[in-house]
């Protein structure tokens, strides 16, 4: 009995092939071609993403190399792997057919490596030792069990095979311009050059396939230093994405750099300081949060790291941070085409920018104080935000558990074609590709996709928004940091009457590790601020101090304050012009709650209280009276 003939159609289709009246003769061919070892391959073809396309990309490579295939299919693990590959990646798949020495990767275990040298011989091997880590990673991803647990690791690796790609591309760049009589020896011998990743790359959580955010920084001591870098930087991305025997890698996109598309493609690292010291905008700060040196010049490199990113923490436009990042995201969604905007996996609303940019916002404002903010990854980020106090643990772990599930749908999105992409696909036979390879029914990926996107919006927009952002943004880097040789001049400035005894309260509410220490550190500079604007700062910090000790171990009162719209600064309004109902919290500490919603503040009106007095009456009798 051949394998088609054991197979029905019905339980084909409930295996994941889709071409039925096709599968049962492919089946037949492949047992043709490589004879009984053929009968195992049902199981690791029926367990890839897309059995029909992994049928017929082994049908295609037992054809041409049918021995190495053999051995392949021998061992389930092995055949398990390739078959993964086949069905998850069209791109992947033609690699291997051309270049079918790289089935050997399917002979050793997946693993990570970290690709420090490649070949700069040519572009095209260059290329081809690309692909070839590339697929190694692929391998590695596609064969977990859990694959929403490894995307860091996943994203770290194509970072370091980009490095690696870069600092290679550059030597294939001057190989190509000596070769050409562009630039000289002596040229090239003086020319200090260095890469400065942006974006995605610079953070080390790039994805299959993006552009590659760059910006060049030269030096040298002949007076054309710099025309002779601009003519290795253009060389480089034509290295890199020109068309030639093999296929472009990906793009390197310098329009990071200062003035964008006007500004020079190359700079001295005092033309860099110059324009950020000078002219650059909000956003630009916020691009170089993950600016990293990868490739060229170790010292230069590094000297412009040195120098460029401490200025993200000392820019005179502090105020504007906020505003502009807002700004920056809601522009971004006004040019999502209408039909794209529920599909658009990386800058849709609930998406995977609304994870970034909350995170960076974070960053941005309350790096200035706290270094151990500055960090450059995604989720290194959200991990060091909820150290800090400033995202609650279980919005930390709604926004990691979000940000995984959407990087690896771009990832097997990006595979599929090995093209630059960031819409989910509409098309069912992709979906149940993509779900298949996560391990989920197609209805559980349309249905994961939509919760996550609608939690992570609602999450985006609760913190995105907080009015305590924009108030610590505009506050004074003394205003930030209460240091205690100078806290009590600030108090007695702003309106405090005893700064001694204010200095007191403060050091009581923030001293100590606890998580309630740590987050009144963030939201004292602010709310003392608040407390000022009011008639007796004094008392309402004394009634803040009592209240917080009342409540600070309560889960939801440093959450209101921190979170809510508006809370934060209505109860400080009050605490500071009321002494009666500063009192009267004191003694129902519960009651602040209150602040926290809107509608509980709105006054009722005279049918409302007469109803609640009516209702109180009938329920105790006539001893109410």
């Amino acid at each position: 009995m051949t394998l088609a003939r054991s197979s029905s159609l019905s339980e084909l289709a409930r295996l994941g092939f889709e071409e039925l009246s096709e599968t049962i003769p492919k089946l037949d061919e492949l047992v043709g071609l490589v004879g009984d070892v053929g009968h195992a391959a049902l199981a690791p073809i029926s367990s890839s993403p897309s059995p029909d396309r992994a049928l017929t990309a082994l049908i295609e490579l037992s054809r041409l190399h049918k021995k190495e295939i053999v051995k392949l299919l021998s061992n389930p693990q092995q055949a398990l792997r390739l078959c993964a590959v086949l069905g998850a990646s069209d791109g992947l798949t033609e690699f291997i057919l051309r270049h079918p020495e790289s089935l050997e990767t399917f002979r050793v275990t997946p693993k990570l490596d970290n690709p420090s040298h490649l070949p700069t011989s040519s572009r095209d091997e260059l290329r081809i030792s690309y692909y070839q880590a590339l697929l190694r990673i692929a391998d590695f991803d596609l064969s977990s069990q859990t694959p929403l647990d490894i995307v860091p690791q996943v994203t770290r690796a194509l970072s370091n095979l980009a490095d690696a790609t870069i600092q290679a591309g550059i030597g294939v760049a001057k190989t190509e311009l000596l070769s050409e009589g562009r630039v000289t020896e002596d040229a090239l011998a003086d020319l200090k050059f260095s890469v400065i990743a942006m974006g995605k790359t610079g953070a080390r959580e790039l994805n299959y396939l993006s552009d590659v955010d760059v910006i060049y920084v030269a030096s040298g001591e002949f007076d054309n230093y710099l025309d002779t870098a601009t003519k290795l930087a253009a060389k480089l991305a034509k290295v890199l994405d020109e068309p030639s025997k093999e296929p472009g890698i990906w793009q390197l996109d310098p329009n990071l750099r200062p003035e964008g598309k006007q500004g020079a493609l190359v700079r001295s690292l005092d033309g860099h300081r110059g324009y950020y010291e000078k002219w650059a905008e909000p956003w630009e700060f916020q691009a170089l949060l993950k600016a990293r040196f990868v490739a060229g010049d170790d010292s230069l490199g590094a000297s412009y790291i040195q120098t460029i990113k401490p200025l993200i923490w000392s820019q005179p436009t502090r105020s504007a941070i906020v505003e502009s990042a807002r700004h920056l995201r809601k522009r971004v969604l006004d040019t999502i085409p209408a039909d794209e905007r529920e599909v658009e996996i990386k800058l849709g609303r609930g998406g995977l920018r609304d994870v970034e940019f909350t995170a960076q916002l974070l960053q941005l404002v309350h790096g200035v104080t706290d270094e151990s903010l500055r960090v450059m990854d995604t989720f290194s980020a959200l991990d060091s935000l909820a150290d800090a106090g400033l995202l609650s643990r279980t919005d930390r772990d709604a926004f990691r558990r979000n940000y995984a599930f959407l990087r690896a749908v771009e990832h097997r999105v990006q595979l599929s074609k090995l093209r630059r992409t960031h819409l989910f696909p509409k098309d069912p036979s992709q979906q149940r590709r993509i779900a298949r390879s996560l391990g989920l029914s197609q209805t559980e990926l349309i249905e994961r996709y939509s919760s996550v996107r609608s939690e992570t919006a609602s999450l985006h927009d609760s913190v995105f928004y907080r009015p305590l952002l924009q108030a610590t943004a505009s506050l004074s880097p003394d205003e930030v940091v209460l240091s205690p040789d100078q806290i009590q001049q600030r108090l007695t400035a702003i309106g405090f009457r005893d700064a001694r005894g204010a200095t007191q309260h403060i050091e009581a509410l923030t001293q100590g590790v606890s998580r309630r220490a740590v987050i009144q550190r963030t939201l004292l500079p602010v709310l003392i601020r608040w407390m000022a604007d009011g008639t007796d700062p004094d008392r309402a910090l004394l009634s803040f101090r009592r209240l917080s000790e009342e409540l600070g171990e309560s889960h939801w009162f440093l959450r209101m304050l921190r979170d809510s719209s508006g809370a934060a600064e209505r109860l400080m309004n009050v605490l500071s012009n009321s002494a009666f109902i500063a009192r009267v919290l004191e003694s129902i500490p519960d009651s602040s709650q209150w602040f926290g919603d809107e509608d509980n503040l709105n006054p009722q009106s005279l049918e409302q209280i007469s109803e609640e007095l009516d209702t109180l009456i009938e329920r105790n009798g006539a001893d109410a009276h």
